[in-house]
């Protein structure tokens, strides 16, 4: 009788239950007991070249590692990719969505969706310990041009930046080789990348759309994650500011800001800001989510009310 071998075993329990046919093979199984095993219901076929064990039941990460041991050349890429990231904004379907080289033919199954390209280059891949090979976060929020409206790749591309350590011209560099009047999705991430609000990423989707409508409302100056000394407080970073007028607004819609200790942490704050001469305008999550425009044309009143009332700049960046 056939059975599988402590190798077999240990691939099994790190790529989420599925292993290739060629892994089987180097873990000591030859393709007869492969068989054998299949048809005794020791091992399950998921696609053809993969396997997974009865025991672990099938799930989008066993999916794309299925179809990375079966494929070798197949890369998990676009939304698939960016739920693997953790993304905010992407899609959710039940397909998979790959990428390969243009003569492969990854194509193995309905459910799986294929993006044939030339232009993958090895550093826009990492190749995970569980058997998943997936693109970078930039060049998954740059693929992800193709399927997000604007705004949401504009938070996409805040989040990979922040998670991933990318500079803007990261982001630009992954563009770089696409750039074509025949591939507009290219130039609008480009575009979103170039006419970002300066300063650090933003942390989150709210941070993201506060900034935008406050841009578009007319406020000029506008920094994100702007960093300064609060003596006696310490070092603090505001979610958005204009240096020049000393006034910061921070989008207060994570539940610790409800909490006694966010709120009193939240008070030091602002009463060290204020020592400094600095205005904090707070938006909770109540007005986050049920007065957004209301809040925003009150922010820009007091946007229009600080410009007239100082005459002088006055910057306390650290």
């Amino acid at each position: 009788m056939a059975r599988l071998t402590p190798e077999a075993h240990r691939l099994f329990a790190i790529q989420h239950g599925v292993a290739g046919v060629e892994q089987l093979i180097a873990a000591g199984l030859s393709p007869r007991q492969i068989r054998r095993l299949e048809g005794d219901g020791s091992l399950v076929s998921v696609l053809r070249g993969a396997y997974r064990t009865p025991s672990v039941e099938l799930d989008e990460l066993g999916r794309c590692a299925a179809v990375c041991v079966a494929r070798p050349a197949v890369i998990v890429a676009r939304p698939t990719a960016g739920r693997l990231w953790g993304f905010r904004r992407i899609p959710r379907d039940r397909r998979l969505h790959v990428i390969g080289p243009p003569v492969s033919q990854p194509a193995i199954a309905p459910s799986i969706v294929t993006y044939r390209t030339a232009a993958i280059r090895e550093t826009d891949v990492i190749a995970r310990a569980d058997g998943i090979r997936v693109t970078t976060r930039a060049r998954t929020a740059f693929d992800l041009a193709r399927h997000l409206a604007p705004n949401d790749l504009r938070s996409v591309i805040e989040q990979a930046m922040h998670d991933g350590g990318y500079s803007a011209q990261d982001m630009l560099d992954v563009a770089s080789e696409w750039l074509s009047p025949r591939r507009p999705w290219a130039s609008t991430f480009a575009r979103l990348v170039e006419g970002r609000l300066v300063g650090g990423p933003a942390e989150s989707h709210p941070e993201v759309r506060v900034g935008d409508a406050l841009e578009r409302a007319g406020v000029r100056g506008l920094v994100r994650q702007y960093q300064i000394d609060l003596p006696p407080y310490g070092r603090a970073r505001f979610d958005l500011a204009v240096p020049r007028l000393c006034w910061a607004i921070e989008i207060d819609v994570h539940p610790t800001h409800d909490e006694t200790a966010g709120r009193d942490a939240d008070r030091r704050r602002d009463d060290a800001a204020s020592a400094l001469g600095w205005l904090v305008s707070r938006i909770s999550a109540e007005q986050y989510a049920n007065a957004f425009d209301r809040t925003i044309a009150t922010l820009l009143d007091r946007y229009r009310l600080l410009e007239s009332s100082r005459a002088r700049p006055f910057d306390q960046a650290g």
